[in-house]
């Protein structure tokens, strides 16, 4: 039921005309309500059981430790090391290994631009993956 006021009979309107664009939105909305279940997938997972030791793994026992102090005292695997000798000590080590990590353990109050200068000693010594040990 729609009311026209003034104008000639036949003349364009100046309203526009929603209701095609109401009918398009609900066929849209119908269409997306349906495919929708059918497109969810359910993947069956398994999860591994939560183990009793809730400590954290730390590096294994014959894994290169790189130790750094606030001192500026350089270890690794607890035997001290002079910073100029750090890179023949990784390369020696890493020469057998079939692993080449080299785990870093740095005070807090270390130097950070020297860590970081070690970190890239050992990178360049042959260490494919450099590990960080946190607390």
């Amino acid at each position: 039921m729609a009311m026209d006021v003034g104008g000639k009979k036949g003349a364009a309107k100046s309203e526009i005309n929603v209701t095609p664009l109401i009918d398009v939105v609900l066929v849209l909305l119908i269409i997306f309500m349906v495919l929708t279940p059918s497109m969810l997938k359910h993947l069956p997972t398994m999860v591994p059981d939560k183990s009793e030791d809730d400590s954290p793994a730390g590096p294994p026992d014959s894994a290169i430790m790189v130790e750094y102090t606030a001192k500026r005292e350089l270890t690794v695997n607890s035997e001290t090391v002079a910073v100029e000798a750090l890179a023949a000590k990784l390369q020696e080590r890493l020469k057998a290994r079939r692993q080449k990590v080299v785990f870093f353990k740095a005070e807090d109050k270390a130097p950070y631009g020297e860590v970081v200068r070690l970190l890239d000693i050992a990178r360049g010594s042959g260490a494919e993956t450099l590990a960080i040990v946190t607390e």
